[in-house]
Parts: C-alpha cells; sequence; structure tokens
C-alpha cells in the first residue's frame, strides 16, 4: 500500500466510516419502537441513501475546512455523524429551509420515516389476507393479544396491547350486529327461504367488516414494530390457528367399544 493510498484512507474513507456509523446508531434509536430500517428494499435503501449522504458531509467537511487541519479528521467524521440522533422535536414550518441546507439529508429521513410506517401497515394488510369471517377474526384477535402480552410484558406495552384490543372487539361486535341485522331482514317471517342482501346491505356489511380488520391492524402493528422477524413463523401459526376449523369446533368424542369388541379384540 503506497504512502498516498494510505493517507486518503486516514483523511476521508476513514471520517465517512464514523460518520456513517453513529449515524445508524442515530437511526436505529430513533425508529426503535417505530418500525424497521430495512424492512423493504425501499426503506434499506433510502437508509444506506442517509448513511451515504452523511458519510460525504464528513468526508467534504475535511475537504473544504482545510483551515480545520488541527482537528482530527475522526473526530470531525463523529460530529456529523452525531447530527443523526434523535432530537427534540422542532417546528417545521417555522424552518422550512433546514432541509435544503442540510444537502438533501433532512428530505431523505423524511422520507425514510414515511417508507417504515408504510412498511409495517402493508405488512398488516397482507397478513390479514384469507381472513374473511368476523368469528375467524375474533378467535385471531385473542390469541394474538395473548401472544403480545406474553412477550411484552411492561406495564407501557401491556396498557397500549389491551387498549388496541378493545378497540378491535368493539369493532368486531358492530360487524356482528350489522350482520345479524342483515340476516333477520333477509329471512321472511318463519319461512324456510331467504331473500339476498340488497346492494346497501353488502355494502354496510362490508363497510363493519373493514373496520374491525383495520382495527386488527393496529394490534399487528404493534407486533410488527416491537417484534423481529424471526417472530414471523409464530404469527402465521397463530393465524392458521384462527382460520382452520378445529377453532370452532370441538373434537369428536372416541367411538366407545362395546363388550364384543373387547372380546374380539383378545380372540386376535
Amino acid at each position: 500500500m503506497s504512502w498516498f493510498h494510505h493517507a486518503w484512507l486516514v483523511r476521508y474513507a476513514l471520517p465517512a466510516t464514523v460518520s456513517a456509523a453513529i449515524a445508524w446508531i442515530g437511526l436505529a434509536r430513533e425508529f426503535a419502537g417505530k418500525g424497521r430500517l430495512l424492512g423493504s428494499w425501499a426503506s434499506s435503501g433510502l437508509t444506506l441513501l442517509v448513511l451515504a449522504l452523511m458519510g460525504a458531509v464528513a468526508a467534504g467537511a475535511v475537504i473544504l475546512l482545510p483551515h480545520a487541519a488541527r482537528i482530527p479528521p475522526v473526530l470531525a467524521g463523529a460530529a456529523t455523524g452525531a447530527t443523526a440522533l434523535p432530537r427534540r422535536k422542532q417546528d417545521e414550518t417555522a424552518q422550512p429551509y433546514v432541509k435544503f441546507m442540510t444537502l438533501g439529508i433532512a428530505l431523505a429521513r423524511e422520507r425514510l420515516a414515511q417508507r417504515v410506517h408504510l412498511d409495517a401497515c402493508t405488512w398488516s394488510d397482507r397478513f390479514l389476507q384469507g381472513i374473511e369471517t368476523s368469528t375467524q377474526l375474533r378467535v385471531f384477535v385473542h390469541d394474538l393479544k395473548l401472544y403480545l402480552l406474553e412477550r411484552h410484558p411492561l406495564a407501557a406495552e401491556t396498557k397500549a396491547v389491551n387498549a388496541i384490543y378493545t378497540d378491535v372487539e368493539k369493532a368486531i361486535d358492530a360487524a356482528l350486529d350489522v350482520q345479524t341485522r342483515i340476516d333477520e331482514a333477509c329471512r321472511d317471517g318463519e319461512l324456510a327461504w331467504q331473500r339476498d342482501p340488497t346492494t346497501d346491505e353488502l355494502i354496510a356489511r362490508r363497510q363493519a367488516f373493514g373496520t374491525a380488520l383495520a382495527q386488527c391492524g393496529h394490534l399487528l402493528h404493534f407486533a410488527y414494530v416491537h417484534g423481529r422477524r424471526s417472530e414471523n413463523a409464530e404469527l402465521q401459526a397463530v393465524r392458521a390457528k384462527a382460520m382452520s376449523n378445529d377453532a370452532f369446533h370441538s373434537p369428536a368424542p372416541p367411538p366407545q367399544r362395546r363388550w364384543y369388541d373387547r372380546r374380539t379384540a383378545r380372540e386376535r
């Protein structure tokens, strides 16, 4: 390795690396409990973009500030990387030009926050695909609540899970009430046949069930942002259990053996 190559690494690459590393720690702290920085290809690309911009700023600071040669380049990288650490929320309307003064870093971080939230919503919507009845949804929500309470025993998280579960239960009860009213309206007295639901009744039933699904999505959103990727298989098992017939019907009792069955078995 030549002397020039070694000097380039120490002067430019090292500050950029330190800046990106500290920026990663800051992003991880900022998005803890909000989502996953690497939840999708889009969020991963935006995360890498923010880190690359922070590294470029550190390298640019070394190049454009020759009068700061007395300061070690590593400290310059640490100072720029520290800007990604969580800070108190500022009034964005009072300082809209800050996004452009940061060389696009603020814009990229804002887009990253939106993408992380969208990833959580998309994951929740896809996870609920296949649940078609309020009964399935009720069983799944109850099992999901028990699953979350076991893995998040802290008081604040337990309170949040119970509050979301209460809202989901209310939405499911409302959907069942709408379904019951429509079924009763479709019956013609005590006759065996019944008419088909009208368009308005179908829309009302679909809207009520959609509201219940949306409320359940909030509970899944909690499981997504506070959980790990390794828990996806366990969550899928909870969903499969709620959608199976065993969730609604008790297993059939074993057949009773008669006296001649036992005698035949002994003769064999």
